[in-house]
């Protein structure tokens, strides 16, 4: 009786532990370039890098940084604190709070920016020991609000360096992105 409650209790203290994705990282830096063809009338190219640090088993920090550019230059910045929960051994969701950073800036003259509050959700599920597939979604609040979502492949390369390909509908605007993760 007395190893049956031992057995009991040491399978639930570990449970939380076995229902986290096992291969999915929150400690990563990723980078690449983006594209926007016809974006408000721009085709914005230009460079996109995120990262994230897992805080503990559940609780991550994480940002990034868009700079795209044309006749109009866009800067997007974000930085936040989510939460993940394993729906099973190669499942993870997760949202955050972030806030927001955008900014256009015309090679004509005049700019305009505007700082707000964003929440970012997502899915994100290791299909076998290579291929990461993941979808998102984010709303941004404030005079330069927006709805977006994502589709993102990871192919692993090496266990902690995968390439990218993302698809990002950024305001009901499709872009495409490219690029390398690294995870540690």
């Amino acid at each position: 009786m007395k190893n049956g409650l031992r057995g009991l209790a040491a399978a639930v203290a570990l449970f939380p532990a076995a229902s986290m994705a096992e291969n999915l990282s929150y400690n990563y830096l990723e980078g690449g370039l983006a594209f926007y063809p016809d974006f408000e009338s721009q085709d914005f190219i230009g460079l996109d890098t995120r990262g994230s640090v897992a805080l503990n088993e559940n609780i991550f920090a994480f940002g990034g940084f868009k700079y795209l550019t044309d006749d109009v230059d866009l800067t997007a910045l974000h930085a936040g604190a989510g939460y993940r929960h394993g729906l099973d051994a190669r499942t993870d969701i997760w949202g955050g709070l972030t806030m927001e950073y955008q900014e256009y800036d015309w090679d004509r003259g005049g700019e305009v920016d505007d700082t707000g509050l964003g929440l970012r959700a997502g899915l994100r599920h290791q299909l076998n020991n290579d291929l990461e597939l993941g979808i998102g979604g984010r709303v941004v609040s404030g005079d330069l609000d927006y709805v977006g979502f994502t589709g993102t492949a990871r192919y692993a390369i090496e266990p902690d360096f995968k390439l990218f390909a993302e698809l990002d509908v950024y305001d009901g605007e499709p872009g495409i992105l490219g690029g390398a993760t690294f995870e540690f």
